[in-house]
């Protein structure tokens, strides 16, 4: 006698099998591969994604950069100070960061959470910029949040 159960099971088994007995398909020499190896699916290895684009790096020297940016980074720089060109999202604008090289250089952590809050070239919409950058001031992440203060 069978069960409902043990006839549904055998029949997925009975898919997986045939999932795992094909061979895997392969794209064209000048396509890279889509599926894993053969060992790859036997194991049940998922392929490796793919990685993420890089964001576009700003240089301070880079023909690129308006002259309103060029002009803001000479009023921010100073010896003491690395000025560091993050792209804000939420003014759509590049904004260049002075950073002071001690706070970097002196810390322990191997990547340095620093927020500067701005507003936009309007004057309008106060928000902060937290970026983490390494100690070759490299940025590797960024995030935008909310400026509230209070009246206290």
């Amino acid at each position: 006698m069978r069960f409902v159960g043990e006839k549904k099971e055998k029949s997925y088994l009975k898919k997986m099998k045939n999932l795992f007995a094909k061979k895997p398909k392969l794209k064209t020499q000048d396509e890279s591969i889509d599926y894993p190896s053969e060992e790859d699916v036997e194991l049940q290895i998922p392929t490796i994604p793919e990685a993420p684009k890089q964001k576009e790096k700003f240089a301070l020297d880079s023909p690129d950069l308006s002259p309103d940016v060029l002009e803001r980074i000479k009023k921010v720089e100073s010896p003491d100070k690395k000025v560091v060109l993050v792209n804000c999202e939420r003014c759509k604008a590049i904004i260049p960061i002075p950073i002071p090289k001690r706070m970097v250089s002196r810390s322990n952590l191997p990547i340095v959470p620093i927020s500067y809050v701005h507003m936009n070239l309007q004057n309008k919409d106060q928000h902060c910029i937290t970026i983490h950058i390494d100690h070759d001031f490299d940025i590797r992440r960024q995030k935008i949040s909310d400026v509230i203060l209070s009246s206290d």
